[in-house]
């Protein structure tokens, strides 16, 4: 029964970065900008990483064409469009998922593949049944071979072990993701998207712990910046099969490379937030009076229109009676008004018009 036993140990460059990545955390956390600008960025971020993620895999669609894929203004059915709609739909799917989840099963795994290759979350799946090679594209040289078919599920499901061991909670949630990525993308465990595959939860769960600086991240375009490093970053100079290194690799020089591009890609953000946070800061803004709940009650307006006392309820895990002396109050100081003055049950509520002028 073959087994993984990778190695890796913290560098001096691994700890400052862990810093830097913190230290990103902590200022993207503090510094509150305006709502339209954080949805905006959201929404740019969600199409780099679609866009650069299926990029990588060869996708030769433009970000351009990707954000109108995503609006749904593009509805064809050629591959790339394929591609990026699938890809599409698994990230959101993961996000919905990282609100509620933290951990990752074989079910978790299988439902993101089906999304990828474009089939139905819950349709059937399977791992590969024969050896899947990696050739070089122009000189046909094999370039890596995965295990056997035989030995992934023992391998994928070493690997979720491992994830959730007690003795593994002391490790850094950023290298855990590092972790992720490069033990899924070895045991290449599926005919086709585990490149994609292996991002998607990479990113699922620095979300799911708190390391998703507000969905303002792409690290994938960091990648396609020099796409040659992130491929030799993975591979490591070690032998091409599976069996004869890989499994028992020393991966400290591919989480060295994960950790640095992540604290390249947080300084980024980190630096950018600042920057908007001190131009929103030269006149006075009625939305930095928001507190958070408030905040989460704008962007869901937003993106829905309007909002019931329920949805309060349901989003911060309240009674109806609380979610509907929150709103009292907040239609008292002016802050969200009745839709509709006829509706006596279920009422829907909108922001205000000081509120609305700000927001569009």
């Amino acid at each position: 029964m073959e087994k993984m036993n990778i190695k890796w140990n913290y560098t001096n460059k691994i700890v400052n970065d862990l810093l830097k990545i913190n230290r990103a955390r902590e200022i993207v956390d503090l510094l509150e900008i305006p709502v339209s600008v954080e949805e905006e960025i959201k929404k740019e971020t969600i199409a780099k990483r679609v866009h650069y993620s299926t990029k990588i895999e060869g996708n030769s669609l433009d970000l351009n064409t990707v954000k109108k894929i995503i609006e749904n203004t593009n509805n064809s059915h050629e591959r790339n469009v394929l591609e990026v709609r699938n890809y599409y739909n698994a990230l959101m799917y993961l996000n919905k998922e990282a609100d509620t989840n933290n951990s990752i099963t074989e079910d978790l795994i299988f439902k993101v593949h089906n999304l990828v290759i474009g089939k139905n979350l819950n349709a059937k799946a399977t791992y590969r049944d024969g050896q899947n090679i990696v050739e070089d594209s122009l000189t046909k040289q094999i370039v890596y071979m995965p295990p056997e078919a035989k030995d992934i599920k023992i391998l994928i499901n070493q690997m979720i072990k491992e994830f959730d061991n007690k003795t593994s909670k002391d490790i850094p949630i950023p290298i855990k993701a590092g972790i992720i990525e490069y033990e899924f993308v070895t045991i290449h465990p599926f005919w086709d998207g585990n490149g994609r595959t292996s991002r998607l939860l990479a990113n699922y769960i620095l979300k799911a712990y708190g390391y998703d600086l507000k969905g303002f991240y792409v690290m994938e375009e960091f990648y396609d910046k020099n796409i040659n490093d992130y491929y030799n970053s993975l591979q490591m100079g070690l032998h091409h099969n599976f069996y004869f290194g890989r499994k028992d690799a020393d991966i400290t020089e591919w989480l060295e490379y994960f950790i640095s591009t992540m604290a390249n890609t947080f300084e980024a953000v980190g630096n950018r937030v600042k920057e908007i946070y001190l131009n929103s800061k030269e006149e006075v803004n009625i939305l930095d009076t928001l507190d958070k709940r408030e905040r989460w009650i704008a962007n869901y307006i937003l993106n829905n229109g309007k909002i019931k006392a329920k949805d309060i309820a349901s989003h911060f895990k309240i009674n109806l009676d609380t979610a509907n002396n929150w709103i009292k109050e907040w239609v008292n100081r002016g802050f969200l008004v009745r839709e509709n003055d006829k509706q006596i049950r279920n009422v829907d509520y909108i922001l205000t018009e000081k509120y609305q002028q700000k927001i569009k």
